[in-house]
Formats: structure tokens, sequence, C-alpha cells
């Protein structure tokens, strides 16, 4: 199976550019030959002074342009969505294939100031997470096209008993979503290691808001190495690996 990894320029609450943007990318990518397709972390909104406002129903026009483009082409893509689920907004990521929606994973620890009392929101580009967004139940594997796939999202993988998880049950590969500056990849690469399986680490570029994020999307071998990387300069790419390489 052909897999790819895509890191794009969202940009803050501009849902439908995001969105197109992002369903070019994956058809490139389907063209080329891939078969599940991975995306970063809140690729739809980013982050925003009005999570619900910019969120997106899994049962949204935006949401189905991704499972319309998975149908034709008989493919997956892990959509880094922000979501407005049971009437709050939460940062998810959303399988979607050529039935719809196969699964949905939920960040579950979320992102908190050390003092909030004394942030600007304005000033740290309205990441607050905690006490503003919903969480998940928690790091889990899903069955994604036959595909057992351990799923993280950011500051899901800054707590040891996430990455316990997939210690226990062992998945065909790890997803770990980020919006983040740069990537830290040292840990990521040990973990892979230890449990023997392949992981794939997404990150955006670009300005979000007064952060300029660098991207350095990468694919990792089940022996810790890294077997393609994305550049870490901020610019948009697309990488590929075949997994039975990996």
């Amino acid at each position: 199976m052909k897999i790819a990894a895509i890191q794009l320029d969202s940009a803050p609450m501009d849902v439908i550019g995001n969105v197109r943007k992002a369903m070019y990318a994956c058809r490139n990518a389907f063209l080329h030959g891939a078969r599940m397709i991975f995306l970063h972390e809140g690729l739809t909104a980013d982050y925003s002074p009005e999570p619900l406002r910019y969120g997106r129903a899994l049962e949204s026009f935006e949401v189905h342009g991704f499972t319309d483009l998975a149908k034709q082409f008989d493919g997956y893509i892990a959509l880094g969505l922000n979501e407005v689920w049971r009437g709050q907004p939460f940062i998810s990521c959303a399988y979607l294939g050529p039935t719809g929606v196969v699964d949905v994973y939920r960040k579950s620890v979320l992102w908190s100031a050390r003092n909030r009392d004394d942030c600007v929101p304005y000033q740290m580009g309205f990441r607050q997470e905690r006490g503003i967004l919903g969480h998940g139940d928690g790091p889990r594997v899903v069955n994604v096209g036959g595909l057992r796939i351990g799923t993280l999202i950011c500051a899901d993988g800054d707590v040891p008993e996430s990455w316990d998880v997939f210690r226990k049950d062992v998945p065909d590969l790890v997803l770990h979503q980020s919006n983040q500056t740069f990537l830290r990849m040292d840990y990521r690469q040990a973990v892979a290691r230890e449990i023997d399986r392949p992981m794939v680490v997404t990150n955006r570029v670009g300005f979000s808001y007064h952060r300029f994020q660098t991207g350095g999307t990468r694919i990792v071998r089940r022996d810790g190495s890294i077997a393609v990387a994305a550049n870490a300069e901020g610019r948009e790419q697309t990488i590929f690996a075949d997994l039975a390489d990996l």
C-alpha cells in the first residue's frame, strides 16, 4: 500500500479555503498512487477565537467533499478536522473512505498555558484548549481499510500513558498529527523502534497568526529510522512511501 503525508499552510478560520486546498493536494496524491493519505492536526480551521463557529460536523459539505474524493479513488483520508459534535468543539482526526466516515478519534490530552490568568488569547494564537474544547476518551487503535492505525493528536503524545496504549495493543502503523512550530522526533522514533511499527508524523507549515510553523512531516520506519522527510523550512510538500518497505 502506498501512503502519502501532506503538509499544508492552512489559514485560521478560512474553512472553505483550507478544505479546497487540501482536496487539491489529496487528489494529486491519489493520482500519484496513494491509497492512504494523512493530513495535519486542525487543518480545516486551525485555531480560532470561536471554535464552535468555525468547527464542522461530520455531516457537513466540507467533510463530504473528502469522502466523495475517497470514493472516486477508492482510498482513505485522515483529515485533521476542527469538529463540532454534540454541541461541543473538538480537534479530531476523521478517517474517511469510499463508504463515508470510517471512524473518528478526538484529541484527548488538551494543551493549556501554565498560567491561564496571565495569558492574552490573541498573543497565544488562540491555542488554549483545556477548558474550551471537548476531549476524547483516550488514544486507541482504529481499523481503516484493513489497516489498524494507532492515533494520537499533538499533546496526546506528551503523556507517556498515551504511548502505552500502543505498547499493549500494537497497531500496524501509528499516526501522530501535529500543529506546532517544529517537530521533535527522537522520542517518536524510539517508540517506533520499541513497538517495531512504522509511524507517520504530520505537521503544518506557514503562519498561524504570528507563529510560523516549519513543517518537517516524517514517515518513520519500524526500526526508528527516517524513511522520508518533508522540508522543515515552512514549504508545502507531499511525501510518499510504500508501507511494505517500512
